[in-house]
């Protein structure tokens, strides 16, 4: 059995015979004990892919599932090797503002970049639970945060009201305060909403303020920055992530831009687009 986390929720991996809901290899949901019936194949494929792995044409949850138990050990090492040294490109002012270019110039991504300033900018307030929760549905959408999957835990009215309840928002946000990013994350019940929230500050201080103080976190994040920092884990990412502490993973990201002499305007934004584009 192993602990894998997709999309910010915490999934136990079990081999043939190995768990006590089926015999054959599957993957329940820590939280609630359950059996994603219906989404294995497409949250493993998704967790494959994020370590670098491109699942085979055809590739079976069996086969997955063994993929992802292999993850780690010395076989499975040597065959990704060589992949991660070619995958990656090295961090530079030049390279970082030209995948930001050829994103903004993307035919989907670009023109829902548009669409996100557009939408923010006529409603930039916190003020309304309505206006709120349609701001949520567009950023959910436009970057695939996969809300929805949190349906039974999660509602779109709850998410809106957290967010609307959090004193002096709106001044808060345009002074780039990380903690309103804990605040959101953990105040869903049982659903850590820490990449959500952390787009959400992000897109409201670049686009409506102009600022540059949140640096966005996803799984894309999180399996490509130890590349860029030795030493760094994923699993200490993920704990960043497990306690809420959005300021050490934001100060990480700024540090690391300072060390490479990365000062490009919008540094932090254009980074993720280097992370994520370059990675996806």
């Amino acid at each position: 059995m192993k602990i894998i986390t997709i999309n910010d929720v915490e999934y136990a991996v079990f081999a043939a015979n190995e768990g006590t809901a089926k015999p054959q290899p599957h993957i329940i949901e820590t939280l609630s004990g359950t059996v994603p019936e219906g989404k294995q194949l497409s949250l493993l494929k998704e967790y494959l892919k994020q370590n670098d792995i491109v699942p085979i044409k055809g590739a079976t949850t069996h086969w997955c599932i063994d993929k992802v138990l292999k993850l780690g050990s010395s076989k499975e090492k040597i065959e990704i090797e060589k992949p991660h040294a070619q995958q990656y490109l090295p961090l530079t002012e030049e390279n970082i503002e030209e995948q930001h270019q050829v994103v903004g110039a993307s035919s989907n991504y670009g023109k829902e970049g548009l669409i996100i300033h557009d939408v923010l900018n006529a409603f930039p307030l916190h003020n309304d639970l309505n206006t709120i929760a349609m701001k949520i549905a567009v950023i959910d959408v436009t970057n695939s945060t996969h809300l929805s999957q949190y349906k039974s835990r999660l509602s779109l009215y709850d998410l809106a009201k957290v967010i609307l309840d959090i004193p002096n928002f709106d001044e808060r946000l345009a002074k780039g305060d990380p903690e309103l990013v804990n605040i959101i994350a953990r105040n869903i019940g049982a659903v850590n909403m820490f990449s959500f929230a952390s787009k959400y500050c992000t897109y409201h201080n670049v686009e409506v303020y102009g600022r540059d103080d949140y640096s966005i976190f996803d799984g894309i994040v999180k399996n490509t920055l130890p590349y860029y920092i030795p030493g760094l884990t994923v699993n200490r990412i993920d704990t960043w992530r497990r306690n809420f502490d959005y300021e050490t993973f934001n100060k990480c990201v700024g540090k690391l831009l300072d060390e490479n002499n990365i000062h490009i305007p919008f540094r932090r934004r254009k980074f993720d687009h280097f992370l994520w584009y370059a990675n996806r």
